[in-house]
């Protein structure tokens, strides 16, 4: 289940990386963190102070902007292993509690992020299909759709935990991988027929098109779907080298060691670069929020200039 603990296992022996290399990877994962923070709580904040996004159709998805600020304590991780890598830091040393939550952290993050865009793709389903019932829908049923994906992500890191802390027979532990893994091929499934049946619904149905709230349903739901295609674009390549690299000890043996590595923090940094690029979209796709946006930064621009 560790997977993430594998890199650490196979860097931390050799010196990989020349120091002017090592001082690119440290520095693009560093702004890339800075601007995963920034720009997600930048989005929180425009979520939460403009009055038409603050309804329940839009929980999820600043969810998803919270769950994509703990990506940057996956960064974090990353800078670590490389300054372990290349300068032999001893930050929080080899202390067997951090080690495993840097095993938690590498394990779970892929998950709370995949489960919240599973949770969207079922939300918006049911206001293609149900319009008229969604917009009745209470905040506090959104709220528990919500705190569903938090304890998904919850049971998934009692897992990661309980195999750490108590080590399983070689059988028990595959079968626990082959959980994981399932719960990885459900989520991908539920987004696949969710928008799938909204492409058919669109297409063939014969909804009113001139009716507002629809149209703006429709807004939604395409800047959603491309969120969430441009997430797993970002995102499964990392999630499948992991697992190539887990389930098989002979994947890699054709390729040197430094080149695993430099596979491992490119596709590391895509996976980071997924919850970089989901504000932007925001700002791009949803007309709501890029006029929140223009109108906070125009007033904190005032408000400087005063």
């Amino acid at each position: 289940m560790a997977i993430n603990c594998q890199q650490q296992n196979k860097t931390s022996s050799l010196a990989l990386y020349s120091t002017s290399e090592c001082i690119v990877w440290l520095t693009v994962f560093g702004m890339e963190l800075v601007a995963i923070v920034t720009l997600n709580v930048l989005a929180i904040i425009v979520f939460l102070k403009e009055p038409s996004l603050r309804k329940p159709r839009m929980y999820l998805v600043i969810n998803q902007a919270v769950a994509d600020i703990f990506v940057g304590g996956w960064v974090i991780l990353q800078c670590r292993f490389l300054g372990i890598d290349c300068f032999s830091w001893k930050i929080f040393g080899t202390s067997k509690p951090f080690t495993d939550v840097m095993d938690i952290f590498g394990e779970v993050l892929p998950i709370v992020s995949l489960t919240n865009l599973s949770a969207i793709s079922l939300e918006r389903s049911y206001a293609t299909f149900f319009p008229l019932k969604h917009r009745l829908v209470k905040k506090k049923l959104v709220g528990a759709a919500v705190a569903a994906v938090w304890i998904a992500t919850g049971l998934s890191a009692a897992i990661t935990l309980l195999t750490i802390l108590h080590p399983f027979t070689v059988e028990v532990s595959y079968n626990l991988f082959i959980l994981y893994l399932s719960f990885f091929l459900l989520s991908l499934l539920t987004l696949l027929l969710s928008y799938a049946s909204i492409a058919r619904k669109i297409i063939c149905g014969n909804q009113p098109h001139q009716h507002s709230a629809t149209s703006r349903e429709r807004k939604l739901t395409k800047a959603l779907f491309i969120v969430t295609v441009v997430s797993l674009l970002l995102t499964l390549p990392f999630v499948i080298f992991l697992i190539l690299d887990s389930v098989s000890s002979h994947t890699f043996t054709t390729i040197s060691l430094r080149a695993w590595s430099r596979f491992y923090y490119f596709f590391g940094f895509l996976f980071g670069a997924n919850s970089l690029v989901n504000p932007v979209l925001y700002a791009f796709r949803i007309p709501e929020f890029k006029r929140a946006l223009l109108s906070f930064l125009h007033c904190r621009s005032h408000a400087q200039a005063v």
